[in-house]
């Protein structure tokens, strides 16, 4: 059941302080093995959105006929500058044939649409290569967790997208072409296989950081925490209560299904950790960021 595996991460997060050293066991290291890896090295960088910058972002999605309201980007809002340990993230999103190795070797379930639909019976989304979509945050984490890894923070995410020269896409400012940046309205329907729009990829190589699949962030999602002028937002920031397991989590990054007002990378969105839908994946990061009680 879905609930064991929440069961289990929500035990490893109550005595989880710092980067945990259990062995992993022989089917965590082989899918291990198959995960390329970018290193992002300690530093700083600009994170979110000037006022003026949020207010033509929301004007633009307004022409667009974007569904998005202001408050998704007043979130935004300071932009700042934060300092971040050194981290590698995931050059790939997740994919159907890594996430088949995790459920065989543990039992967790197999991935599920919003309506409790069996995820890998669709042929939309069931291929070896295209990003696992119909998990939660939870099955997400867990999925990190059994391999030594968490998923990124939302400051690695936007760092890992945007660089260190504020970009407003992953690729620069130039806005998203379809079938040539990234995927996104529609123009597939489906989650395309990892690693498919070359043009696309960020500062350091990263793919797919803006459509395909919303991401899983580890924090969870709040409005207000860039306005918070504290240690804690400019810092290796994690907003985090981790018992607190029906607050909403950031999303990042847009999806196939999405227009291209929702594939900046400083847009902040959300949703809730019990949530499964075939928009929504993951990366992952190491070592595991720090999670204070």
């Amino acid at each position: 059941m879905r609930y064991v595996c929440l069961t289990i991460l929500i035990f490893f997060l109550s005595v989880w302080k710092g980067v945990i050293t259990a062995e992993l066991s022989s089917a965590a290291k082989k899918t291990l093995a198959t995960i390329e890896w970018v290193a992002i090295p300690e530093g700083e960088f600009i994170m979110g959105s000037t006022p003026q910058e949020a207010e033509a972002a929301y004007r633009d999605a307004k022409l667009r006929s974007s569904l998005l309201e202001k408050h998704s980007f007043d979130a935004e809002v300071p932009q700042h500058s934060v300092y971040l340990s050194a981290y590698q993230i995931s050059r790939h999103e997740i994919t159907n044939a890594q996430y088949r190795a995790f459920i065989e070797a543990t039992g967790c379930p197999p991935p599920r649409g919003a309506q409790g639909e069996e995820t890998w019976k669709n042929e939309n989304f069931n291929a070896d290569t295209q990003p696992i979509v119909g998990v939660t945050w939870f099955d997400a984490q867990a999925f990190a967790e059994w391999i030594g890894g968490s998923l990124p923070t939302e400051a690695q995410w936007e760092r890992a997208a945007r660089g260190t020269d504020g970009r407003t896409y992953p690729w620069g400012s130039e806005p998203p072409k379809a079938r040539h940046h990234a995927n996104f309205a529609r123009r597939y329907n489906r989650p395309t296989p990892i690693g498919q729009f070359p043009h696309g990829t960020s500062p350091n190589g990263i793919a797919d950081l803006a459509g395909n699949v919303w991401e899983w962030c580890l924090d969870e999602y709040n409005p207000s925490f860039y306005q918070q002028n504290s240690e804690d937002v400019r810092q290796n920031p994690l907003n985090l209560r981790f018992r607190d397991v029906l607050r909403a989590r950031v999303i990042r990054g847009g999806a196939w299904n999405m227009g291209s007002a929702f594939l900046r990378s400083s847009l902040r969105f959300k949703s809730y950790p019990l949530d499964s839908t075939h928009t929504i994946g993951f990366r992952i990061v190491r070592p595991r960021p720090k999670i204070e009680k």
